[in-house]
């Protein structure tokens, strides 16, 4: 019976060693995917930023002609492609964070952030060259029922460069900046936008978006593009869109 119990006590602590290594060892492979996912946010981060630096560089010297309107809205339009297409990746790493979930909402943090700045950078550039685009600033919330994004990203691809978009989450209290412009807008209901100056809060259709965005084409006197052709003239009443 001695005998028994001890060989019985050495296979509860083997199984207990055995366990404790495999758990130890999930622990640790977890830690270095999350750790290389971390320095690929940060990666992403830098990229931007130094993409900022450089097109902020090139918008000092447009009076001196080293560089061309077209040249920087070009530029500021691919920046804020990239950036929009990277954010998926950091709010993925976001989301599978189980160590450094502080990490990641403050590369989170820093994407808005530069966002916010290529907004104003593009506001910017605008008191200085032709208007040829129209802004969205978009603010999102919650809601993964809503397809206003799929809508947003819809109008991007038919208008390509000549519509830039903003896209804030509402509800991301650890940038103060957001609640500033949210306050700025007085929005209070989500989905919301300011295109242009022009704010809209609750989801609108695509049809009532082509009306909104082909209108401020027309209000800045600029060339009608192409993704406004088909939409018939009388909708470009002044007044057209709801209150904002």
């Amino acid at each position: 019976m001695v005998i028994e119990r001890t060989i019985s006590t050495r296979k509860y602590l083997l199984a207990f060693i055995l366990t404790l290594l495999i758990f130890s060892g999930g622990i640790m492979i977890g830690i270095v995917f999350e750790n290389a996912r971390l320095s690929s946010a940060e990666q992403i981060t830098l990229q931007e930023k130094v993409s900022l630096r450089s097109l902020q560089l090139q918008q000092n010297y447009i009076e001196s002609g080293i560089t061309d309107c077209k040249t920087l809205n070009t530029i500021l339009e691919n920046n804020i492609n990239e950036l929009g297409k990277k954010v998926g990746v950091i709010i993925e790493y976001e989301k599978k964070a189980l160590f450094n979930p502080e990490e990641f909402n403050l590369q989170l943090q820093d994407y808005f952030l530069t966002e916010i700045q290529f907004y104003f950078l593009a506001k910017e550039i605008n008191t200085k060259c032709p208007l040829n685009n129209v802004k969205i600033l978009y603010f999102y919330d919650e809601n993964k029922d809503d397809t206003q994004g799929d809508i947003l990203a819809y109008l991007k691809k038919r208008f390509g460069g000549k519509l830039l978009i903003f896209s804030l989450n509402s509800q991301f209290p650890q940038e103060p900046m957001i609640g500033t412009l949210l306050t700025y807008y007085n929005i209070t209901q989500y989905p919301a936008m300011a295109i242009e100056e022009k704010v809209y809060q609750g989801h609108r259709t695509t049809e009532q978006l082509l009306e909104d965005i082909c209108s401020e084409f027309i209000d800045m006197g600029a060339d009608i593009p192409e993704g406004c052709r088909e939409i018939p003239s009388s909708v470009f009443i002044s007044g057209n869109g709801l209150n904002r």
